[in-house]
């Protein structure tokens, strides 16, 4: 019999393209024994071992917030006799805010997430079906045909339906939210996005520094919709909630037909980790936790 490990090593090599992410991916051996945080200049850094933890551009990974800094050391130290970077989302979130390989700028980002929006899934709606009636001749070809095509009309009529009721919400928060009114899409063309609305976006996006802007990216383009991150963000969802919503259209297909019952979960979850991964970099970036030594008796009677 095939040790389980060697099962487990055989599928993760499998050069199916839905499987990239479990490829073999460049590793090294853990080589620390501990982690730990220290403060510097009102910034918190990361070590190993008592060295401090550096970019892939050997800059000292410093961020501005204590809890951001414990996570990131929690991470460092859940790894353990392989380091897998590739799932260590927030180390990969302040690599690029502190390196910016792609020398972007808060505009640059705040431009991609403006042409986004036209294309965000919340947006897209199925299409309602049009109520055919069949001739009710029983050999005439056309109401057969007919008759097999209204089982697959009648799944987009649900899925709509489904959609109303799940996104229509946010969608209306959304736009009480920021005062603005935004269509869906009606066929396979973008709904328009008027320049008040951009406007308005545009002014909420540059309220953050790059950091949370580079990670506000990284969890746009794992939900594909800026309306849902920018709904976790402003806490009116839960990263779970927002997974969930952004896979509607396949969580509805997986009711009707079954799901691969650890392969599906999975996906869910990794989404998931990159979600709360971009809010915690969001959320501690707008706050500034530092550390204070207790003032003394003396000092306090001064």
């Amino acid at each position: 019999m095939i040790p389980l490990s060697t099962s487990i090593k055989s599928f993760l090599k499998t050069s199916c393209t839905r499987c990239l992410r479990y490829q073999n991916y460049a590793t090294r051996k853990r080589f620390y024994r501990g982690t730990g945080i220290l403060q510097s200049d009102n910034k918190w850094e990361i070590t190993l071992d008592h060295r401090r933890l550096k970019t892939p551009n050997g800059k000292v990974l410093a961020v501005s917030s204590e809890p951001l800094a414990r996570a990131i050391a929690a991470e460092w130290d859940a790894q353990t006799e392989v380091i897998a970077q590739p799932v260590m989302h927030l180390t990969a979130l302040c690599n690029i805010a502190l390196d910016n390989p792609g020398k972007l700028t808060p505009h640059d980002i705040a431009i991609y997430f403006l042409e986004y929006i036209s294309t965000d899934t919340l947006l897209f709606y199925s299409e309602a079906t049009h109520r055919l009636v069949p001739c009710g001749a029983s050999k005439c070809v056309w109401c057969i045909e007919f008759y097999v095509l209204i089982f697959f009309l009648k799944e987009d009529d649900e899925l709509r339906m489904l959609q109303e009721k799940e996104w229509g919400p946010i969608l209306e928060w959304f736009q009480k939210r920021f005062n603005v009114t935004q269509e869906v899409s009606r066929g396979l063309e973008p709904p328009p996005v008027t320049t008040e609305t951009k406007a308005v976006l545009a002014r909420y996006f540059l309220s953050y520094d790059f950091a949370a802007l580079s990670a506000m990216s990284f969890g746009v383009e794992a939900l594909k919709s800026p309306l849902l991150m920018i709904a976790c963000v402003e806490r009116r969802l839960e990263p779970k909630q927002a997974v969930f919503l952004a896979r509607l259209e396949e969580e509805f297909q997986l009711r009707r037909w079954g799901r691969v019952p650890w392969a599906h979960e999975l996906n869910q979850a990794e989404l998931t980790a990159r979600v709360a991964a971009s809010l915690l970099v969001i959320h501690s970036s707008a706050e500034n936790h530092s550390a204070k030594a207790k003032a003394s008796p003396e000092q306090l009677s001064q």
